[in-house]
């Protein structure tokens, strides 16, 4: 357990800070599976001196290199020290919006220099795209959205999550860069070309597979902040305290015995606190016979929990499964379904957002705070998914109830915004 701590960097539970392992961090890329796709990488790279298609395999091996790259942030952000294994195979479509995402880039800070013809607002354009492009890669590299990874609210609500730290590690990755590719042009003059050629191409792929270590390495350290579970900190909770009740109910279900699986977990449910394993567990087997009271009643007393023990993650996660069977659940009480909505709201959920607001209006109409959450709702199905009929519906059935003169001027005026956009085309 020690040697473990000691690898994925964990003291009592929490990630040693990224400057705390500067040098390992440096030489990530000359260990394990990270230096043998160093050296093939940088092998290949030499195919596109070839004449002819000579830029085509630059451009296959580039988007290789990037694929591992990628894989390497990912690895990493599960709280795995050692590096992944490496496949070949191109298919993972972010590579493709990495490209995009780079190139749109560099084209809006082009469009600043060439249509403002300001030097001073072309480097402001410049050092904005320079301080939001990690973040944009962690987006990117974690959901594959590149309509996320272009939306600057995205990186940059990343970076205030983090706070200073996230400037210290923007620094740091430029450093890194420009050392490696510094160290490439100085050791380069002294070289034949072509043993040139490979050493600028093995200290560069060097000094990339360092920053998307990095970058993982800051998603892994700041995990809470930022919504994410890594696999290894899941892992870590398989040391269960009621393992032998896993266990027990985990072998009915292996001899095709569900209902005796359920029953054991049920009584110890009810008869003592157990962990929240136990109640996972228990969730997802009533979840498998469909929608029931117990199902809501065990669900509402499981969100509760993982509230209580600030896994806020999991809670929306089961949330989510929970309105796509029941759409009218909610958590037990309405203070910790506002602070779901409100951690769906801020991770970009927002499906999840208006299902949720919908649920609660139907659940409580008549508290004080219905009316905007239907306002919420209302807008997020107008602004974002277009279903403007619905939107109204729901700001038509708020205004009969609400009392609040200043949500109610709020929902006229968001009413008669739809309205006057959907006459166009009635």
């Amino acid at each position: 357990m020690e040697d473990r701590r000691k690898r994925t960097g964990r003291q009592g539970g929490a990630p040693e800070p990224f400057w705390s392992r500067l040098p390992a961090i440096a030489l990530y890329p000359i260990h394990g599976a990270a230096l043998w796709s160093l050296i093939a990488l940088s092998l290949c790279a030499l195919l596109s001196l070839l004449p002819g298609i000579g830029g085509i395999l630059g451009l296959v091996v580039s988007l290789a290199t990037y694929r591992y790259a990628f894989e390497v942030l990912r690895h990493t952000a599960n709280g795995h020290p050692d590096a992944p294994n490496y496949g070949l195979e191109l298919s993972d479509g972010a590579i493709w919006r990495l490209f995009v995402l780079i190139i749109l880039a560099a084209a809006g800070v082009m469009f600043v220099a060439m249509f403002t013809r300001s030097g001073a607002l072309a480097l402001m354009a410049l050092g904005a795209v320079v301080l939001l492009m990690p973040g944009s890669v962690i987006s990117l590299a974690m959901d594959g959205s590149l309509l996320r990874a272009l939306n600057p609210m995205v990186p940059l609500g990343l970076a205030l999550r983090i706070g200073w730290p996230y400037l210290a590690a923007v620094c740091l990755l430029f450093v890194i860069l420009a050392s490696s590719m510094t160290a490439a042009v100085w050791l380069s003059r002294y070289m034949p070309p072509l043993v040139s050629h490979l050493t600028v191409n093995f200290m560069v792929t060097w000094g990339l597979f360092s920053v998307f270590h990095l970058l993982g390495y800051l998603v892994f350290q700041y995990h809470e902040a930022l919504g994410f579970e890594p696999e290894a900190l899941q892992d870590t909770r398989r040391a269960d305290p009621d393992q032998r009740l896993l266990d027990e109910a985990e072998g009915h279900v292996r001899d095709g015995h569900p209902r005796e699986a359920r029953e054991v977990l049920r009584g110890a449910i009810k008869g003592r606190a157990v962990s929240l394993g136990v109640h996972e567990l228990y969730q997802r087997l009533l979840r498998q016979e469909g929608a029931s009271p117990e199902l809501h009643d065990h669900a509402q007393l499981y969100i509760s929990r993982l509230v209580a023990e600030k896994q806020e993650r999991r809670a929306l996660a089961i949330l989510r499964e929970m309105l796509e069977i029941e759409p009218d659940f909610t958590p037990a009480q309405v203070e910790q379904a506002m602070s779901l909505v409100d951690r769906a709201r801020l991770g970009g959920q927002h499906q999840l957002t208006v299902d949720a607001l919908r649920a609660m209006v139907r659940k409580w109409p008549r508290r004080e705070e219905s009316a905007q959450w239907a306002l919420d709702a209302a807008l997020l199905l107008a602004e974002r998914y277009g279903r403007d009929d619905e939107a109204r519906a729901l700001l038509e059935t708020a205004l009969i109830s609400c009392e609040n003169e200043e949500v109610r001027r709020r929902l006229q005026t968001a009413l008669a915004a739809i309205t006057s956009t959907a006459s166009p085309t009635a």
